[in-house]
């Protein structure tokens, strides 16, 4: 209930006057209905305000923009947008059509599609405090938060305790942490049925975002060392690179780590470079190329690398469903070379009214064929096919901390003989004092591994730990 009474201000503005047609008496009873913490009775009232045929221009506005409200409130963001379409088309003045577009904005980035709530706020969010709310979520849903400068430098003074002014104030630290120059260090850990264990510790400067025209573009450092190690040898592998973000207008995204690695006396170069074209809020395509070692003692003992070759899109056929297919060719320094593809299919987390709770499902499935299956060196079979169902959870502990985990179940082929699978996941990712950012995740997977025999009963578990500050 309190996450939406702060909206009311909004809604109680566009009742022009209140006069005693039956219209003007459900709007009455549905904003009384809103502010007892009844949104399905004000949503049935002020419906039947707007099925009243002969309203006036001001109360079907206002009855428009009363049920965008209590749909928002339940959770239903397509009639949401409905609502507030309804409630621009009937907008007297400027100032109306506005907050009716705040709403839609906000119906919109609810259902994942920041690009047109962006075009919708945008030309009149700087300098008022809800859409800009809505244009800064989203900035950061899209990474343009190099866009977000005036917009934050234009809201004066510094909002109130509310629910929309607690919301800038977290947005507000968002952008700074993205666009500041900081420092980020990660440790992680697996260790497998096997006895195969992989040792992680990271680091990374970011320098601070620069900004011109259409491009935006973010440089850093970063170093990494793992210690790989089964249950007699052990190996040292470390890496150096540089890494760049580079947006490029409003489609274009370009990520890049490159740089040199060493096992030992065996150099090489590592990293990878990827691509993405997003030409709207529902289709999305990219490519990837990337060179990384094997991290098992035997396939560094024998040098051994791959280079990935990856082309994927994103498709959105209706508001929570997304499907990801992607086709992949993986070359080793064996002479090994693998075909293969994956599929994704998700729901995503649908909000549980009166929570903060949400609930989703992922469906996955992935498949490859080697060209000189065996060598015993690392799991490489001619022939591998999985599929994979999920459920996930979302529960944001307060404002500034999400849990989320995930557990499925599903069944693999090896050269055809059949095994089941499982895998869970739990993540926590939380804000620090002085606006630092903190991520802990723990997994276990039974899941054949590129460096896994395949053998019946193999798990692995993995953990890892990160945190950034910026400067």
């Amino acid at each position: 209930m309190r996450a939406y009474l702060a909206l009311l201000p909004l809604l109680l503005a566009t009742v022009a006057h209140a006069g005693t047609t039956p219209m003007a008496v459900n709007i009455r009873e549905g904003r009384a209905a809103l502010v007892a913490g009844q949104p399905g009775q004000a949503r049935l009232l002020f419906a039947a305000a707007l099925a009243h045929p002969d309203g006036e221009r001001e109360d079907a506005y206002a009855a428009a923009m009363g049920l965008g409200q209590a749909v928002l409130w339940l959770g239903d963001y397509p009639a949401a947008e409905t609502a507030f379409r309804m409630a621009r088309a009937h907008a007297a003045d400027e100032p109306a059509r506005q907050a009716a577009d705040t709403g839609l904005a906000q119906s919109l980035n609810a259902q994942d599609r920041p690009r047109a709530a962006y075009a919708l706020v945008a030309p009149f969010a700087k300098g008022q405090l809800r859409p800009t709310v809505q244009l800064l979520r989203a900035a950061q849903s899209l990474g343009w938060q190099d866009r977000s400068t005036a917009y934050l430098q234009a809201v004066s003074p510094t909002p109130g305790s509310g629910r929309v002014g607690r919301q800038y104030r977290l947005l507000h630290d968002d952008m700074r942490y993205s666009l500041a120059p900081r420092l980020e260090g990660s440790l992680g850990y697996s260790h497998d049925n096997e006895g195969l264990s992989v040792y992680t510790i990271g680091s990374a400067f970011r320098f601070a975002t620069f900004a011109t025209g259409a491009w935006a573009q973010a440089w850093g450092l970063a170093a990494e060392s793992n210690r790989v190690a089964d249950e007699q040898l052990a190996r040292r592998v470390n890496r150096l690179s540089v890494t760049s973000q580079w947006r490029i207008g409003d489609l274009h995204q370009v990520d890049l780590e490159l740089g040199p690695g060493r096992a030992g006396g065996w150099q090489y170069l590592q990293g990878h470079v990827s691509w993405a074209l997003q030409p709207g809020d529902n289709l999305g395509f990219n490519a990837a190329v990337e060179r990384a070692p094997l991290l098992s003692v035997a396939a560094i003992d024998h040098r051994l690398n791959y280079d990935t070759f990856s082309l994927g899109a994103s498709l959105r056929p209706s508001t929570h469903w997304y499907v990801l297919p992607a086709a992949y060719r993986q070359e080793f320094s064996d002479g090994n070379r693998r075909d293969g593809g994956s599929l994704r299919i998700l729901l995503s987390p649908c909000d549980i009214p009166d929570t903060t709770a949400a609930v989703g499902a992922e469906l996955s499935a992935r498949a490859f064929r080697s060209s000189r299956p065996g060598r015993g060196i690392y799991f490489n079979p001619e022939r591998y096919r999985m599929a994979q169902f999920s459920l996930v959870g979302v529960y944001a502990l307060n404002p500034g901390w999400k849990l989320r985990a995930t557990a499925g179940a599903g069944r693999q082929f090896i050269d055809g003989a059949p095994a089941s699978i499982y895998a869970a996941n739990l993540s926590l990712d939380g804000r620090l004092p002085h606006n630092g950012r903190l991520r802990f995740a723990l997994g276990r997977s039974s899941a054949a591994s590129s460096v896994s025999t395949g053998s019946a009963g193999y798990w692995n578990n993995t953990f890892m730990l990160s945190v950034g500050y910026p400067l």
